[in-house]
């Protein structure tokens, strides 16, 4: 995913919508790990509105005036956009770098980083909530990759990782690290040796990508 995002940043592109929908593995069926692809890159196509709040409503993507009083100032997927997005400021490659932390995030605790009872809500949360620490989720897990999804998530893009290439050394670390041992915990648990693993094995395979 780092390097499919490094490589449409290099060429000028935001992405503006990173969400699991967005990302899918191919080549795996063949026995082999298979290689990320990122799909729908600059809001080329929009989701159709869900029926009802719910599931589909917090992961969908926004149009122009779904949501009222803001219309046509926001798109993005309310869940995963960084606060930039959610206040309709201008946004550049360090919006991608939260929505790739939303995503990681989600990736290691099985639970969104925001989450409201409506978009409006999500989108508060977006805007002035801090996620629970992945560490105090699952306390075996390396302080380290809590650092990393933290500096993803904060509310301020300067403060986060400035582009992708930076945030890839720091994954690339961290694996590095994860395969000496010098992460291992000494009361780790076979659960969150399986999370680091996954994580590490899918954040460091190098994903191509296309535009839909």
């Amino acid at each position: 995913m780092a390097d499919a995002l490094a490589a449409a940043h290099a060429a000028g592109i935001v992405h503006r919508d990173l969400k699991p929908g967005n990302v899918m593995i191919a080549g795996a069926e063949s026995g082999q790990p298979g290689s990320v692809k990122l799909l729908d890159f600059g809001l080329a196509k929009l989701a159709e509105r869900a029926d009802a709040p719910g599931e589909l409503e917090a992961t969908r993507t926004l149009a122009n005036g779904s949501l009222g009083t803001i219309e046509g100032a926001i798109a993005g997927t309310v869940s995963y956009m960084s606060p930039e997005q959610a206040q309709a400021k201008k946004v550049d490659v360090r919006s991608d770098i939260f929505s790739f932390g939303a995503v990681l995030y989600e990736m290691i605790t099985g639970r969104r980083a925001f989450h409201g009872d409506s978009q409006l809500a999500t989108l508060s949360a977006v805007v002035r909530d801090e996620p629970q620490p992945v560490t105090r989720i699952f306390p075996d897990l390396p302080r380290e990759l809590d650092r990393i999804i933290s500096r993803c998530l904060r509310k301020d893009a300067a403060r986060r990782f400035q582009t992708m290439a930076e945030l890839k050394i720091a994954l690339e670390d961290l694996k590095q690290d994860s395969d000496s041992g010098a992460l291992a915990p000494p009361a780790a648990t076979r659960r969150s040796h399986r999370v680091l693993a996954w994580m590490a094995g899918l954040a460091m395979v190098a994903g191509g990508f296309f535009a839909a």
